[in-house]
């Protein structure tokens, strides 16, 4: 009857327990993927204090853009024209609205809309038409991308060093066999048993 073992018992079992078949090498091995796993695990609450400041920062940012903004009624001046684009059909209106009092007209990008259609638009302190304001939930979106790529950052630097690390001890590795290989042989394979 086979038993199946967890890889992360193996590795500890070469850090932690005597055994003759066990290197040096393979303790250092051992003792280097169990650090990257703590750093691994270690780096999920850091990423994710990241995130929340992250967020909180855009969540305030977002606000302040939407309120330093004002609503007015704007209304279409003709039938919105086609704009061919991509993968969907976007419509261009041209629209006017009075704001500090004077009458502002522009063309903007705006669902399909008949001449004299009202629609509400947003405009910067100078009258101009503002783009869209990113909502909470575009903050959010951006601070679990910083948390997740502060975490894979961490993860990535550490499997570097890891990779690096094994690659020195599997250098490290052939050369004593190498010459473990030559002493087994002895003297370049020439060595006699009996005497000469």
């Amino acid at each position: 009857m086979q038993t199946a073992t967890l890889p992360l018992m193996v590795w500890l079992r070469r850090l932690m327990l005597p055994h003759p078949l066990v290197r040096a090498a393979d303790r250092i091995e051992s003792a280097a993927i169990l650090v990257i796993a703590v750093l691994a695990l270690l780096a999920v609450p850091v990423a994710g204090a990241v995130g929340t400041a992250q967020y909180d920062h855009l969540r305030h940012t977002f606000a302040a853009d939407r309120e330093a903004l004002h609503e007015v009624r704007a209304s279409a001046v003709s039938d919105s024209r086609t704009d061919p684009g991509g993968y969907q059909t976007s419509y261009r209106t041209d629209v006017q609205w009075v704001f500090g009092g004077e009458l502002h007209r522009a063309e903007i990008v705006t669902p399909g809309m008949s001449g004299g259609e009202e629609m509400v638009l947003q405009v910067d302190d100078e009258g101009h038409p503002a783009g869209p304001v990113p909502s909470d939930q575009d903050a959010a979106v951006e601070a679990v991308m910083t948390a997740v790529l502060v975490w894979s950052a961490v993860v990535g630097v550490a499997l570097a060093v890891g990779v690096m690390v094994r690659i020195r001890l599997n250098l490290t590795r052939f050369a004593a066999w190498d010459r473990e290989l030559t002493d087994l042989v002895g003297d370049g394979g020439h060595q006699s048993n009996g005497p000469s």
